[in-house]
């Protein structure tokens, strides 16, 4: 944990009023730098001068300002001692190496123990990151400005009242999330395990996105772990991450990406299934750790991953929303326009099996057509069927799939 050992650093050289800092840099860039490298000459040598540095946002007021290459020459209990860190970006992790040289003598090897023991435990508490929202991003191109390793991501909370869905799916899903946490100690008391997988299935746009963001706002105390399409090259040290920062929530978005069926024609290559299997399996039951994975398409998965209990514990379909639910997304998207309630019954009533995120684009479209026929803001049934014509036009079923709708949207159902 990068900004924790610098702080741990920070912390111990503080308290050494006549330590002294510099720099390093390595002639070949490449190369791990240790010790001995100092004495090198020529294209071996090791320059000494101004540090650089990294400010690694950790999600607060200031980011921590964090060395990359340098050395510290300082004095503890009357035992000099020279503290060198080098740190590397590689593609799959962000390595922070330190190295403790004093004298050979009995004393300077208990001080520079005890120094190194306070620098690890100071790493390994990673203050900087529990409770956070996170995402652990690959090395980049050199001309990017952004550093690989972890990173905090930052979103709007939402809240209970956003969801619209069925009052029975929800509460199998808070039972199954925030119930389960809520018990977790008192299970483990029980001898029973606090890990945990939720897999929540059903077509795109129905929320499954959505609940998962309310639950890494509701989860109080939980480290969250983000892994989605463009970060499964790193799925193992992500897996690493939260059994550090447990009691932690893992979301594995559209896990179909890394856990088709092994014998099917979207399985995963590069033994990322392996990977996944083997590391929810390597969590010792006492570990606290939630997986909540999401998929558009669940026939497609690994029967070892959805189908065995202790990988996925419970599966929860978040299915296209009946006419009650349909009537309150329509209030909801309706905005500021005039909707009098038979219309709005009507919509809900003749939407048929849509989506949430159909019905959002569809009373943003009816509004473009009564704006388009200066209706001020009083939208009629015409505004509305105009829109269903021209979101599904000849794309007939395949078009309502894509929006996130059955074959007979615009058709009671």
């Amino acid at each position: 944990m990068r900004p924790d050992l610098q702080r741990a650093i920070q912390t111990l050289v503080a308290d050494l009023p006549k330590h002294r800092f510099a720099g390093l840099r390595p002639r070949e860039r490449e190369r791990e730098l240790r010790f001995a490298d100092l004495v090198e000459e020529g294209s071996k040598s090791v320059a000494i001068g101004p540090a650089a540095f990294q400010d690694i946002d950790i999600g607060e007021a200031y980011p921590v300002r964090c060395a990359t290459r340098a050395l510290w020459l300082a004095e503890r209990e009357g035992v000099p001692f020279a503290l060198l860190l080098d740190v590397d970006e590689g593609y799959h992790h962000v390595r922070a190496r330190i190295e403790i040289a004093a004298r050979p003598d009995a004393e300077s090897r208990r001080v520079t123990a005890r120094i190194g023991e306070e620098l690890r435990a100071g790493a390994a508490e990673a203050r900087c990151w529990r409770g956070k929202t996170l995402v652990l991003d690959p090395a980049r191109e050199d001309f990017e400005i952004s550093a690989a390793g972890l990173r905090v991501e930052r979103a709007e909370p939402v809240r209970r009242e956003e969801i619209v869905l069925a009052q029975k799916t929800f509460s199998l899903v808070e039972r199954n999330t925030l119930g389960f946490v809520r018990e977790a100690e008192r299970l483990a008391q029980l001898g029973l395990s606090q890990k945990k997988g939720v897999l929540l299935y059903g077509p795109p746009g129905t929320g499954k996105t959505l609940i998962v963001r309310w639950l890494v706002g509701a989860l109080e105390g939980y480290t969250k772990l983000i892994v989605s399409a463009g970060h499964y090259g790193l799925l193992a040290e992500c897996l690493e991450m939260a059994r550090a920062l447990q009691p932690a929530l893992v979301v594995l978005e559209d896990v179909d990406l890394v856990g088709g069926h092994r014998d099917g024609p979207w399985a995963a290559s590069g033994g990322a299934l392996n990977t996944l299997l083997n590391e929810m399996d390597g969590l010792t039951p006492e570990a606290r750790v939630l997986f909540v994975l999401t998929t558009n398409r669940p026939e497609v998965l690994e029967p070892a991953l959805a189908a065995r209990p202790g990988r996925v514990d419970q599966a929860i379909e978040i299915g296209l929303p009946g006419e009650t639910e349909r009537l309150l997304l329509v209030r909801r998207y309706a905005g500021s326009l005039g909707v009098v309630d038979d219309l709005a019954a009507r919509i809900a009533r003749q939407a048929g099996r849509a989506s949430p995120a159909f019905i959002k684009e569809l009373m943003r479209r009816a509004a473009q057509a009564m704006l388009e026929r200066g209706g001020g803001n009083a939208l009629q049934w015409q505004d509305v069927e105009g829109a269903l014509a021209d979101m599904l036009g000849a794309g007939g079923k395949l078009g309502a799939r894509m929006l996130g709708a059955d074959h007979r949207v615009g058709f009671a159902a």
